[in-house]
């Protein structure tokens, strides 16, 4: 890999943690455990890039601290795009195979960390959590950096515009992971209510 500091950087909020945490601290210490099982899980499986027989793995690392997850790659190749995009929509969908639903995002540029003290910081990761904070849903949103070089390999259609609803009450253009074309194949009933989508939480 290059030396470069930069990387891909998402931001997770687990949505009704807090509230999870006063209501009954071990079931939301149940559903932290659940999210790191399936993170542990989700590690185990190597990527094959489509037309390329070349396999990803090990190029992220993620982190969890209370309410929040932490994704960030080792570098900012092609491959570490398809790992961090792959391990994000992953762990989102588990989460809401769990009940836990997140709410996310992701962006690129000069991220540095030093895993023995555990420190981070970088502009991409205000800039995940910011995009990611803005939104008033369950989705994750991602920086047009990503977006555009998402559009010249074989995961553009993973990465649509959307109007995010935001906290403000309106409406805004983003870029965001498709997750539902991406699980398409996961739902047993289609199409889902919002009542049937949100009656599990």
């Amino acid at each position: 890999m290059k030396q470069s500091h930069k990387r891909f950087v998402a931001h997770f909020d687990m949505l009704g943690m807090k509230r999870a945490v006063f209501r009954n601290d071990n079931e939301a210490w149940g559903a932290l455990c659940d999210i790191n099982e399936a993170k542990k899980r989700i590690y185990r499986i190597s990527i094959k890039i489509k037309n390329n027989d070349k396999i990803i793995e090990d190029r992220d690392r993620t982190f969890f601290f209370s309410d929040t997850v932490i994704v960030f790659t080792l570098s900012d190749e092609p491959e570490d795009l398809y790992a961090i995009l792959i391990l994000s929509s992953e762990l989102f969908s588990n989460s809401l195979h769990r009940c836990v639903p997140l709410r996310g995002g992701l962006a690129h540029g000069e991220f540095y960390f030093n895993l023995d003290e555990g420190l981070f910081l970088g502009k991409p990761l205000v800039k995940a959590y910011g995009i990611g904070e803005c939104a008033q849903w369950i989705g994750i949103v991602v920086d047009q950096y990503i977006a555009e070089m998402a559009m010249l390999y074989p995961i553009g259609d993973e990465i649509i515009q959307w109007n995010v609803p935001q906290k403000e009450n309106n409406l805004k253009m983003e870029f965001v992971l498709n997750w539902p074309l991406i699980f398409r194949n996961n739902f047993t009933i289609m199409p889902v209510t919002i009542d049937a989508f949100y009656e599990a939480f």
